[in-house]
């Protein structure tokens, strides 16, 4: 994590609310207090905090591989019954019983790795942040839940569990890395098993074939409000460098990839206020409410700063031309489905 001080209680409170309890927790070259947040939830024992590794090894790969490799020099994920490597802005949203880590697990049983597809959220047209409502009440409106739908065969990331006694070789970011010609019961979001060569070659995404979302989504808020993904911009990529000259054209790309408002799906919201209950009781510990609440104002006052600079000017402008392209092509969409509808019924 780097800069998410803002949104780390509600990650870690509706993580706990649907049964992880165990979270070992990376932070690097934070400016806006959640190294500091981070502590005191360690002091609290709701977190394993450490620095990311990647601050003593400048320039050799990004931060998320530097963090792996720390992982994979630990014996505790093994050690657990079931364990996941997934960032702040991905949320597991389980839809079988009553939305926990148990009923997935319950509905399959025979399961080693469940894998499942990020689930992409767009910013809904929101452009300041409001610190007072949730990401899962915010953001509703989500990519098409099939590519079929979407028009292109996309791929979709993947964020696996992955129970101890699967015979991996390694704890991977995306799927493990499993040992050579080993046989591994390998689940989708669907439920439906897939074939172990993907295993075999370390595939990071699934494509229509593969996909599923019936059971279980990764609800992935990569963008939020153009607040926070101004924010986001400016304190850069995890894993490479962007140059200057760069960097209105390459998050105008990222945007473009994640700016998707196609269908509503607040499957995640029955958990609302559960989560909310869960974030004051936190937030009555004065030193976390005290480091929460200066958090909250370096993002407000940050995201002020940057929307006055020239590059972020020319950025909102490249963002809300893809907005108009988005919502000129669901338009279009709309327009050509209601021609099939009315031919049929004619």
């Amino acid at each position: 994590m780097k800069n998410e001080g803002p949104f780390m209680l509600e990650w870690l409170v509706y993580h706990r609310l649907i049964g992880f309890n165990d979270f070992i927790v990376f932070t690097n070259d934070c400016t806006d207090g959640t190294e500091m947040m981070a502590e005191r939830l360690d002091e609290m024992g709701l977190i394993r905090h450490l620095p990311n590794p990647s601050i003593f090894n400048r320039g050799k790969g990004g931060h998320h591989w530097a963090a792996m490799r720390y992982v994979n020099a630990m014996q505790r994920p093994r050690r657990s019954d079931w364990h996941a490597n997934f960032d702040i802005d991905e949320f597991w949203c389980i839809h079988v019983g009553d939305g926990t880590l148990e009923a997935l697990f319950n509905a399959m049983p025979e399961a080693e790795v469940i894998s499942a597809c990020q689930f992409d959220f767009g910013t809904n047209g929101i452009d300041r942040f409001d610190p007072d409502k949730l990401q899962m009440e915010q953001f509703t409106q989500s990519i098409y839940r099939t590519n079929r739908e979407l028009g292109v065969d996309r791929r979709r990331g993947l964020k696996s569990l992955v129970h101890r006694d699967t015979p991996i070789k390694a704890v991977g970011n995306h799927i493990p890395v499993i040992e050579p010609e080993t046989e591994v019961r390998h689940y989708n979001g669907n439920g439906v098993r897939v074939p172990n060569d993907l295993l075999q070659t370390g595939e990071k995404s699934f494509t229509q074939s593969t996909m599923g979302l019936d059971m279980v989504q990764l609800n992935h808020y990569a963008l939020r409000a153009a607040d926070n993904f101004f924010v986001k911009v400016d304190r850069g990529n995890a894993n490479h460098h962007v140059e200057r000259q760069e960097m209105v054209r390459h998050w105008a790309r990222y945007f473009d990839k994640y700016e998707h408002n196609d269908v509503k799906d607040t499957a995640i919201q029955r958990h609302i206020p559960a989560v909310k209950e869960g974030i004051t009781e936190l937030l009555k510990d004065p030193e976390l409410g005290a480091l929460y609440k200066a958090s909250v104002a370096w993002h407000l006052d940050a995201a002020d700063g940057l929307r006055e600079q020239r590059n972020y000017v020319h950025l909102m402008k490249r963002m809300n031309d893809i907005r108009e392209k988005r919502t000129t092509e669901a338009a279009k969409a709309a327009e050509a489905q209601h021609g099939i509808n009315t031919a049929t019924t004619e």
